[in-house]
């Protein structure tokens, strides 16, 4: 999961009008609006360069949704609240069941708080709120989750005990992160991320040794690396994660400290 700032993204013509007007019609027409969020979609889609603000894939195969971080169905007053949007995945998304593991993810109306922490009211109080689930719009909170070597994203704090151990737990079942698709495409990910790296390397090797032939085989490996963790690339944050794996060796260190 990658930080998404809406801070600077466009909203459609017109937006705060409309917005106002449904959310003026009752919270029982809310659906009868939903073209105000509906158009929100491709200005959500270009500030995560079209990646699921949940899971960083790019599912060619469906236009993806906008979901309400706080659910219209609870948080009436926040139905047509821009911040209040995600562009969503339909595995992060839709409720669906993992024909491999036959686990059941995907956030649906899920926002669960923390146990004696008292739900919203009104906007006023959202702030007040426990929430379990990791924000990617809220700056430090993509950074409670990891990934392992096989590809399964992992809470970030390993202490049970810990808070954002929890957060970490719930957010990675409820955005179905570790859906064996995901999985698969990390691991895979890895495998090529590992090739480049080590191409890199014999590359680097070589050039060192005075072989200047090699120069254009290093350029070329390290730029697939940099272009790997760029924001617009899917899977960027755990792209950069396998990189610092490899941290240790000096080449790697300057190509994220360069990235």
């Amino acid at each position: 999961m990658r930080y998404i700032d809406l801070a600077f993204t466009g909203r459609p013509d017109a937006f705060e009008e409309r917005a106002a007007a449904a959310l003026a019609d009752g919270p029982e027409r809310i659906d009868d609006h939903s073209s105000v969020w509906r158009d929100c979609k491709d200005h959500l889609k270009a500030a995560s360069y079209e990646k699921c603000f949940y899971c960083e894939s790019k599912d060619l195969r469906s236009d993806g949704a906008v979901d309400h971080f706080r659910p219209k169905s609870v948080y009436p007053w926040s139905a047509f609240r821009f911040s209040n949007f995600r562009f969503a995945c339909t595995f992060c998304n839709s409720l669906r069941k993992d024909k491999e593991t036959g686990k059941t993810g995907g956030k649906g109306n899920q926002f669960p708080l923390f146990d004696g922490a008292p739900r919203a009211t009104c906007c006023a109080e959202e702030c007040y709120e426990q929430p379990k689930l990791i924000d990617p719009c809220r700056a430090g909170d993509p950074l409670e989750i990891d990934f392992s070597s096989d590809g399964r994203a992992v809470p970030a704090y390993a202490d049970e005990g810990d808070r954002r151990f929890e957060r970490g737990k719930v957010s990675i079942n409820a955005y179905h992160l570790n859906h064996t698709a995901f999985v698969e495409e990390r691991r895979k990910h890895a495998i090529i991320l590992e090739e480049k790296i080590k191409a890199a390397c014999d590359a680097h090797e070589s050039y060192t040794a005075g072989n200047l032939d090699a120069r254009i085989r290093l350029d070329d490996a390290i730029s697939d690396l940099h272009r790997a963790i760029q924001p617009q690339s899917t899977y960027s944050v755990f792209a950069r994660r396998v990189l610092n794996w490899y941290r240790e060796n000096p080449l790697i260190e300057a190509v994220l400290t360069t990235a």
